[in-house]
């Protein structure tokens, strides 16, 4: 087997680790066509194909790039230059027209639901939120009044401010920064830190800095794309498997949720905590002990 360029270190009981690692996949294999991974004794292993007219196959690169990436939701420019405008007016200036206030409330709808583009180097549309049909919105942790763009950006934002290019691959999923805004909650190493809702007072209100991972958070957001774990029937209970073989995200995302399965695979289990009915985090994994 060939030696990888990256290795991260993984808690195979923290689905959001897990789901980060697929997306460090799919990152890697748009940075660097033809990317392998697999997971092996406690990490993530990551071997870019490198040639000389691609960006050199580094973890700083990978970073950097994903650093310096544009992040914006498919909404035009008009779009959104108009709920700028709207959004500038007084709300009786905004009230003396019903047409206005509709158009304001479709685009703040529009604004807080659409689609995520990573722009280049990596070119990724990110809508599986929105994915009824397969089942992926049942992973959308967040209620429907917060901006995924918002929390998408809030996750991207330290990327660049912490110089996470000094940071070494095998710490990228456990280093976290305190900062004011909410994370996907993918992270169950951090989810039992609760809410307002849960705590009964706001922490914002108190001048307290939660601690968020945020690379996990982005990462993970981007591994789900592709990468869903196997729902099991009639159970709040979803599996997802470690593959110890280098595959391309393609076949990895066939693995992971057990559709194809890889000899030697390590496969775990997890919940979705409901906090209320729409917001909802990832609560840790359990090693599967079944015969399915």
């Amino acid at each position: 087997m060939t030696d990888p360029t990256i290795r991260v270190k993984v808690n195979p009981c923290n689905p959001g680790q897990f789901f980060a690692c697929c997306g460090l996949l799919e990152l890697a294999h748009r940075l660097w066509h033809g990317a392998e991974g697999w997971f092996k004794e406690g990490e993530f292993c990551l071997q870019p194909v490198e040639d000389d007219t691609r960006l050199s196959a580094t973890p700083v690169r990978l970073i950097d790039q994903l650093a310096r990436c544009q992040v914006t939701n498919t909404m035009t420019a008009a779009q959104r230059g108009r709920l700028t405008a709207l959004s500038g007016m007084k709300a009786k200036e905004r009230a003396k027209s019903d047409n206005l206030e509709a158009e304001k409330k479709a685009l703040d709808s529009l604004r807080r639901e659409s689609p995520i583009q990573l722009h280049a180097p990596f070119n990724l549309l990110i809508d599986w939120f929105l994915d009824e049909a397969a089942g992926g919105s049942r992973f959308k942790t967040w209620a429907g009044q917060q901006s995924v763009i918002d929390i998408t950006e809030a996750m991207h934002r330290p990327l660049l401010e912490g110089e996470w290019s000094e940071t070494p691959p095998e710490a990228w999923l456990s280093r976290s920064v305190s900062i004011n805004d909410l994370p996907f909650n993918f992270d169950s190493g951090l989810s039992g830190q609760g809410s307002a809702l849960d705590a009964g007072f706001s922490f914002d209100s108190l001048g307290f800095k939660m601690p968020s991972r945020p690379l996990l958070e982005l990462a993970a957001f981007v591994g789900l794309q592709r990468f869903r774990p196997m729902p099991v029937r009639d159970e709040n209970l979803y599996r997802f498997d470690m593959w110890p073989t280098p595959l391309l995200p393609s076949a990895a995302a066939a693995a992971a949720c057990g559709v194809s399965p890889v000899a030697g695979a390590r496969r775990y289990e997890f919940r979705l905590l409901y906090r209320t009915k729409y917001l909802k985090s990832f609560l840790p994994a359990q090693p599967h002990r079944g015969n399915t």
